[in-house]
């Protein structure tokens, strides 16, 4: 009730800004229900930007200004400090739900260098894929990329590890890092980048839970305004539609995990052959 009556409403019913930020423990370890999810479907809800309308310029460049509240999962420790750090700076106020994930609390990949918090650096609302050409893990041109998957918070490494295990060289993997205001220009532009793909949206949450209903609306806009996709579909990838919000048997939680996995990269649910450190390999 306080979050629907003065936090999500609080500027048009009151006349009253606040800067409040929440930091809400939010990520699918095989806990079970009461420590996997912190309700991000139901912040979402709340949000009061328009998904079947492409903003104008004006609209884009305010952004910020006229949205009811900002919702971020963020994915790096850089990103996390530059979504607090504008939250303090800028000379307005709007409230902040922060996503934090407990497993990028201590996981190798998930870390920043200093020069990515500091100089002329910010928060990135979207973080296309790198497309490493020259690694020792490299993927084909743009051009021949078979599928480009898009998702938001910890599941982005489940995705990584598993691509890379499995030598899946014509699949991207980008981040919405911030799902409301949505970084609309910015997808926009990066997703012609890959023009002959398929699109999938990956989430750890079900069907009925998660980013899935909030930004599948505003993909389906964003590839009507563009040259390459324009009446494409995103395919869904992640866990079936639950009442629990998530399983308490893990080993449950791990097949669940390697189905949205394999869904995501190959189109459908596979039995791995091996587990190696933790990332499923398929044949």
């Amino acid at each position: 009730v306080i979050i629907d009556q003065f936090i999500a409403a609080g500027e048009k019913k009151w006349l009253q800004r606040t800067g409040l930020t929440m930091l809400l423990p939010h990520g699918f370890d095989g806990q079970g229900s009461e420590h996997s999810s912190a309700r991000l479907e139901r912040y979402l809800q709340l949000c009061d930007e328009h998904p079947y309308i492409f903003p104008s310029p004006e609209k884009l460049a305010r952004q910020h200004q006229d949205c009811n509240m900002q919702v971020v999962y963020p994915t790096t420790p850089a990103n996390y400090f530059h979504a607090l750090r504008r939250q303090i700076y800028r000379d307005y106020r709007k409230p902040l739900v922060v996503m934090t994930s407990k497993k990028q609390l201590r996981f190798p990949l998930c870390r920043s260098d200093l020069s990515e918090i500091s100089g002329s650096t910010f928060f990135q609302r979207y973080i296309p894929e790198s497309h490493p050409t020259d690694a020792e893990f490299s993927l084909v041109a743009p051009e021949h990329i078979r599928t480009h998957i898009l998702c938001t918070g910890q599941v982005y490494y489940a995705l990584l590890q598993a691509r890379e295990l499995n030598n899946v060289r014509d699949v991207a993997i980008s981040r919405i890092e911030q799902l409301h205001p949505f970084p609309w220009d910015l997808v926009r532009d990066h997703l012609e980048k890959y023009p002959n793909c398929e699109f999938v949206w990956c989430q750890e949450e079900p069907l009925n839970m998660g980013s899935w209903a909030h930004v599948e609306p505003r993909l389906r806009t964003i590839f009507n305004n563009t040259e390459s996709h324009t009446g494409k579909a995103i395919r869904y990838a992640g866990r079936d539609p639950s009442g629990p919000v998530a399983t308490g048997n893990h080993k449950q939680h791990v097949f669940e995990e390697w189905a949205l996995i394999s869904q995501a990269l190959f189109g459908e649910a596979r039995k791995p052959s091996d587990i190696v450190s933790g990332v499923p390999k398929w044949d």
